[in-house]
C-alpha cells in the first residue's frame, strides 16, 4: 500500500530531533534545531532526481537511495528535478549519545565516508518501505507528541539504525573498522562534547581514555577521515559560529568562554578556518546549506 505524506507542520523534538519532508517548493528548516552541521543528516529519495554536493564530491540520487551525512559534513542540493521528494531526519549529536545503539550510528554514519567512490546506499523496495514508515513515525510523534515522546523517539531511531545496519552489512563486507576501534572513537566524541571548550590537545583525550594520541589519532582518522585537531576544530568553530550568530556577546568574551589565549589568537583560528574574521561572519547572512540553489 502505498504511504502518503501529510503536510504535518515543521517541527522539532527538544531541539535535537526534527524530520521533514522537501519538495521542490521548499526548502529545509534549520532553525529549529542548534546547528544541523554538528548533526546526523538522514535523508531518504523518494521521487525524482537530486544532485547533491558534500565535502568535495558530487553525486546524483534517485528513488529509493539513501544518503548518511556525519556531522560537520554539509549537504548542499546543486539541482533537482521538479518531482523530487526527499525525507530528511536531522539527529543532533546529544539526542545520538543516548540512543541505546550508538555504536550502530558510528557505523551508518561512515559509510559515506568509507565508500567515497559510491556513498549512495540503495535500498531494496521492502527495506525503503520500512524506512519511510519508520521515518513517518517519528515525525508523528514530533509533531503529536506524549508524556513518553523521548522514548518512543529514541526506540524508533533504535529501530532505524538497526534496519540500515542490516541493509549496510549485505555489501558491506570491506573496510571493516573493529568493534574496539569504534568504541574508543565513541568515547572520544563523548568527552570532546563536555571539553572541547577547555581542552585543544589531543594528549587530554588519550590520557582520559588511557591510550596513545598515536592511537587515537589512527582510530579517528581511519573512521572520521579527519585529524584530531582538525575534529577539535571544527567543534570550536561551530560553537564559536552559534555565539556569533544566536547572542550579542562581545568577540573577547567568546574568545575566554572557547579559552584562546587572547582575541587575536580567537580572531586568527576564525578566519584560518572560515576565511572571514568573527566580526565580518557575525553580520553576514547565513547561506543555505541543505536546500536547492
Amino acid at each position: 500500500m502505498e504511504i502518503t505524506m501529510p503536510n504535518l507542520p515543521i517541527t522539532s523534538w527538544q531541539e535535537k530531533i526534527s524530520c521533514q519532508i522537501i519538495r521542490n517548493d521548499t526548502q529545509l528548516d534549520r532553525t529549529h534545531l542548534k546547528t544541523s552541521v554538528n548533526s546526523y543528516v538522514y535523508a531518504l529519495f523518494e521521487h525524482g532526481t537530486v544532485k547533491i554536493k558534500f565535502d568535495k564530491y558530487e553525486i546524483t540520487a534517485h528513488q529509493g537511495d539513501l544518503l548518511i551525512f556525519p556531522p560537520h559534513i554539509y549537504p548542499t542540493i546543486l539541482q533537482a528535478s521538479e518531482d523530487y521528494e526527499v525525507i530528511f531526519l536531522i539527529v543532533s549529536q546529544s539526542f545520538v549519545y543516548d540512543c541505546p545503539l550508538a555504536r550502530s550510528v558510528y557505523q551508518t554514519s561512515t559509510f559515506s565516508l568509507l565508500h567515497d567512490d559510491n556513498p549512495i546506499i540503495k535500498l531494496p523496495e521492502e527495506a525503503q518501505k520500512t524506512l519511510r514508515e519508520i521515518m513517518m513515525q517519528i515525525m508523528n510523534h514530533i509533531n503529536y507528541g506524549h508524556s513518553y515522546t523521548a522514548e518512543a523517539l529514541q526506540a524508533l531511531y533504535a529501530l532505524m539504525l538497526a534496519d540500515i545496519m542490516a541493509v549496510i552489512d549485505q555489501f558491506n563486507n570491506e573496510k571493516k573498522i573493529s568493534q574496539s576501534a569504534y568504541h574508543v572513537f565513541i568515547e572520544f566524541n563523548k568527552l570532546l562534547r563536555h571539553h572541547f571548550r577547555e581542552h585543544h590537545d589531543i594528549a587530554f583525550y588519550a590520557d582520559q581514555l588511557k591510550i596513545s594520541p598515536r592511537y587515537l589519532s589512527m582510530v579517528t582518522k581511519k573512521i572520521s577521515r579527519l585529524t584530531v585537531a582538525s575534529y577539535i576544530n571544527r567543534h570550536l568553530m561551530l560553537e564559536a559560529c552559534w555565539l556569533l550568530k544566536t547572542t550579542d556577546h562581545s568577540i573577547q568574551y567568546i574568545s575566554e568562554v572557547l579559552h584562546f589565549a587572547d582575541q587575536a589568537s580567537f580572531s586568527k583560528f576564525f578566519k584560518r578556518l572560515n576565511g572571514q574574521n568573527p566580526l565580518h561572519y557575525r553580520h553576514e547572512q547565513e547561506p543555505n546549506i541543505l536546500g536547492p540553489k
